[in-house]
């Protein structure tokens, strides 16, 4: 399943694009890696996000072993990155299919080659809907798999595709959800009433069976397992009944996780001739904060042996442009360049940019603020540094970060860039 990377490595870069030299106007972003930039040199204005490719890599491969070993499947979730030379990574690392969440997403998965897509929402606008039939009734070996939770929008979803002249059914998965949840059918009873709407339709094909059990977070690592367990157990319920009854098209599909449980969705989602499928995103360049708090959890819990070895790959960096008390130094990034979502950022590296540069490990630099364009750094006792020095953030949640950049800088362990990776917000 090969990702059409042509087109984006002939695409033009142009002068402002954030993170990137002005030297950079008129390249293909093919041609970045061979440009002989660094980003500690000088040369190159921050704020600029990079991705290490080493690790990246290591990451990857990694994480498909675990599922692998787990007897699952993976769809990783492209919304972490919106990247489809990251996509092709993934695929050709063994991933089964790719994960969206919204319509602009299916639309550049299945522009750049992606054949399997499982768009983990609920599909009701009719254009929408209209153009990903047309698509997928043009591409007789693509496979386009939504969620329904409701009648009422099976019955949108039915009409829609009946006006739309659709020749091939369309396939869903009927969700599960959590009271006080997002989507999903809040009972197994209406989850299996929507199931069987769908089985009885001219126009739609029940594929399986899917929840999102990430909602489950409360800072409780213990109570949370349990209830995730619990959910998991019935999602595992409403799938047998489905199977028993023959409710389902095709080779069933029976799907979960996000990158906080999915030790415990390959674990609990296994059944007698099944491979459970999971979605994970974020594991691709992992984090420092939120998800690295979330893995140490999966390592305790041990349900399907030693936590993946995940360490972090996407790194932003920033120069300090003011100093202006003893402790206190502002660097230019701010919620414009960095996630704040799921906690701040964390100073992970200071560096005095010069061609002999290299990025020292810092500890005590407490990033405790940020406004749009700046961000706020209390130095611990002792700690030196200059304004026009740099900074090297590590992020918590990468999936809010990777959105505020179109292209990323790929590099290598000296930080010489290798390659650049343009995003589709």
């Amino acid at each position: 399943m090969a990702i059409d990377l042509e087109p984006i490595l002939d695409l033009r870069l142009s002068a402002g694009i954030k993170g990137l030299p002005a030297s950079a106007d008129g390249l293909r972003l093919g041609e970045v890696g061979a440009q002989g930039w660094n980003l500690l040199d000088g040369s190159i204005p921050l704020p600029a996000a990079i991705v290490r490719s080493s690790v990246l890599a290591a990451n990857l491969h990694a994480f498909q072993a675990y599922i692998d070993q787990a007897g699952a499947k993976l769809a990783p979730h492209g919304k972490t990155s919106m990247c489809p030379q990251l996509f092709d990574r993934q695929l050709a690392a063994g991933a089964w299919g790719m994960t969206v969440a919204t319509f602009s997403q299916a639309m550049t998965a299945l522009t750049y080659g992606v054949k399997r897509l499982l768009i983990a929402n609920e599909l009701v606008g009719e254009a929408e809907i209209r153009a990903l039939a047309a698509r997928q009734d043009a591409a007789p070996d693509s496979l386009i798999i939504s969620l329904v939770d409701s009648l009422a929008g099976v019955d949108r979803l039915e009409a829609i595709l009946a006006s739309a002249g659709a020749t091939r059914p369309f396939e869903v998965l009927v969700e599960l959800g959590i009271p006080g949840g997002r989507t999903g059918a809040r009972t197994r009873d209406i989850a299996l009433a929507v199931a069987r709407r769908v089985a009885s339709s001219p126009v739609l094909a029940l594929r399986g069976v899917e929840g999102y059990e990430g909602l489950i977070v409360t800072g409780d690592a213990v109570e949370d397992a349990k209830k995730v367990n619990a959910f998991l157990d019935d999602l595992l319920g409403v799938f047998n009944i489905c199977r028993g009854e023959g409710l389902f098209t095709g080779e069933p599909i029976l799907s979960a996780g996000g990158s906080a449980y999915f030790d415990l969705v390959a674990r609990g989602l296994k059944t007698d001739g099944l491979t459970p499928l999971l979605r994970s995103g974020c594991y691709l360049t992992h984090d420092t904060g939120f998800y690295n708090r979330l893995l140490a959890h999966v390592g305790e819990r041990g349900v399907l042996g030693p936590a993946p070895a995940l360490k972090p790959a996407l790194e932003v960096w920033a120069q300090i442009v003011s100093h202006p008390e003893p402790d206190l130094i502002i660097v230019n990034a701010g919620r414009r360049d960095l996630s704040d979502d799921a906690g701040l950022p964390k100073v992970e590296y200071h560096a005095t940019p010069g061609p002999r540069a290299s990025a020292q490990p810092v500890e005590g630099w407490a990033f405790f603020r940020m406004n749009d364009q700046h961000g706020y750094i209390r130095l611990p006792t002792g700690a030196s540094a200059c304004i026009g020095d740099y900074v090297g953030l590590g992020i918590s949640h990468p999936c809010t970060t990777f959105d505020r950049w179109p292209v990323l800088l790929e590099v290598d362990d000296a930080y010489a860039v290798t390659g650049a990776l343009k995003t589709f917000f």
